[in-house]
C-alpha cells in the first residue's frame, strides 16, 4: 500500500485521506508502516494536503498513544498551516462527537514539552497577525443552556426557549465550560455529549472540571478559569460571547473575564435564575456583564451590540415562542409566569427592531 501512496498525486492522496474508511485503515496500520507513512509521505507533502485532510490526519493520530512520530507529524502539520487556514484547522480538530478536541490534543496527548510550546507559540503569533471576525460562544451548562440546578421555574432538563437558535444565529462554535466532573479518557464527557445530543445540543466542545471542583464554589471558579485561559491560548484570534447564570460562581467569573481579556470578550451575559445580592449585582454592572431573563432578552442585547442583525434576532424570537409552546409545565400558573416574561422580552425586542 505504501508504494501506491507514494505514487499518488496530491489530489488522489487527499481523496484517500478524506474517504470515510480512512480512520479505520489508519488504525489498522502496523506500527512500522504507520511510521513510514508519516515520515515519508505525510510530512514531506504537507503542502499538498487539504485542510480537511490535515484535520483528519490529526484526529486519526489522537486515537491511541501519541508516540514520537505522531507528535512530530502533528507538530509539523500545525506549523505548516497559517492565517485563516490555521483557524479552520483548529476548528476542525475541535469539533466532533467525542472528547478528542484541540485542548485534549495539546494539553494531554502531546507529551513533548518542546513540541507543545512550538505549536502554542505558532498559534499565538498567527492569532496576533490574523484576527478573525467570527466569535466563539462560551457557555456554562446547568441553568444556562438547560434547567438543571438552582432554577426551579422550568421542568427539570428543559432546554431554555430560544437558546439553541441563538447559538446558531451567532454562527460560532459552542464551547461548554462547566464545573462538572471530567476525566482524561473522556468517559464522563462522552456521556454528557450523549445526554445533550438527546436534547438537541450537538457539535460542541466541552471543557470539564473534576469531582472536587463540581461541588466546591471557589474550586468551580478556579477550574473554569483555567479552562478559559487554555481556550484563549488556543484561539487568540477570535472574540468570545460568554453566557453564564446567576446561580453559582458565574457573576464573579464573567466579571473577571471581561476585566482580564477586555475586547476579546465581545459580550458577557448572565441568565437570571436566582436573585443576586446587591454587591454581586454591582460587580456585574461595573464590569459590563448584562443580566437577562429570557434568550429573547439576550438576543436583543446582542442585537444592540451589533453581534446579531435584525433577521437573526427575529429568528430567535420566533424559535423561542415555538419552544415555549412545547413545554409542559406541572402547574399552569408557573407556565403563565414564564410566558409573561417571554412576551415582555418579545415586545422589547420588537421595539428595538422598530427603532433601528
Amino acid at each position: 500500500m505504501l508504494s501506491q501512496l507514494r505514487a499518488m498525486d496530491g489530489e488522489a492522496l487527499n481523496r484517500w485521506i478524506e474517504d470515510p474508511e480512512f480512520p479505520r485503515i489508519f488504525e489498522a496500520l502496523k506500527s512500522a508502516a504507520e511510521k513510514t507513512f508519516l515520515r515519508e509521505i505525510v510530512v514531506p507533502r504537507i503542502a499538498e494536503l487539504s485542510l480537511r485532510s490535515r484535520g483528519l490526519l490529526i484526529k486519526a493520530m489522537q486515537v491511541g498513544p501519541t508516540y514520537y512520530q505522531r507528535e512530530k507529524a502533528i507538530r509539523d502539520i500545525m506549523l505548516a498551516t497559517h492565517g485563516h487556514d490555521l483557524t479552520v484547522l483548529k476548528r476542525h480538530i475541535d469539533r466532533g462527537d467525542n472528547h478528542r478536541d484541540l485542548a485534549q490534543l495539546l494539553f494531554h496527548d502531546i507529551d513533548r514539552v518542546d513540541y507543545r510550546k512550538q505549536i502554542l507559540e505558532h498559534i499565538r503569533r498567527e492569532g496576533n497577525l490574523h484576527p478573525c471576525s467570527e466569535v466563539r460562544v462560551i457557555s456554562d451548562l446547568d441553568d444556562t443552556i438547560y434547567c438543571n440546578w438552582a432554577d426551579k421555574r422550568f421542568p427539570p432538563k428543559t432546554v431554555y426557549p430560544g437558546v439553541l437558535q441563538l447559538h446558531q444565529e451567532l454562527r460560532g462554535d459552542l464551547v461548554v465550560l462547566t464545573g462538572r466532573v471530567g476525566d482524561r479518557a473522556g468517559f464522563f464527557e462522552n456521556r454528557y455529549r450523549k445526554r445533550l445530543g438527546a436534547l438537541g445540543i450537538k457539535e460542541i466542545t466541552i471543557l470539564t472540571g473534576t469531582l472536587v471542583h463540581q461541588f466546591v464554589h471557589p474550586w468551580i471558579f478556579s477550574k473554569k478559569w483555567a479552562n478559559l485561559e487554555r481556550h484563549y491560548r488556543l484561539f487568540p484570534e477570535m472574540r468570545i460571547v460568554m453566557f453564564g447564570d446567576t446561580g453559582q460562581a458565574d457573576p464573579e467569573f464573567l466579571s473577571k473575564a471581561t476585566g482580564h481579556y477586555g475586547g476579546q470578550v465581545a459580550k458577557a451575559l448572565l441568565h437570571n435564575v436566582k436573585a443576586l445580592t446587591p454587591a454581586r449585582k454591582e460587580l456585574c454592572d461595573r464590569s459590563g456583564v448584562a443580566i437577562f431573563d429570557t434568550y429573547v432578552g439576550a438576543a436583543r442585547l446582542l442585537y444592540q451590540e451589533r453581534l446579531l442583525d435584525a433577521e437573526r434576532l427575529q429568528r430567535v424570537m420566533h424559535a423561542a415562542q415555538q419552544d415555549m409552546n412545547r413545554i409542559v409545565f406541572p402547574r399552569p400558573e408557573v407556565g403563565d409566569a414564564r410566558k409573561r416574561e417571554l412576551e415582555r422580552d418579545l415586545i422589547h425586542a420588537q421595539e428595538a427592531l422598530e427603532r433601528a
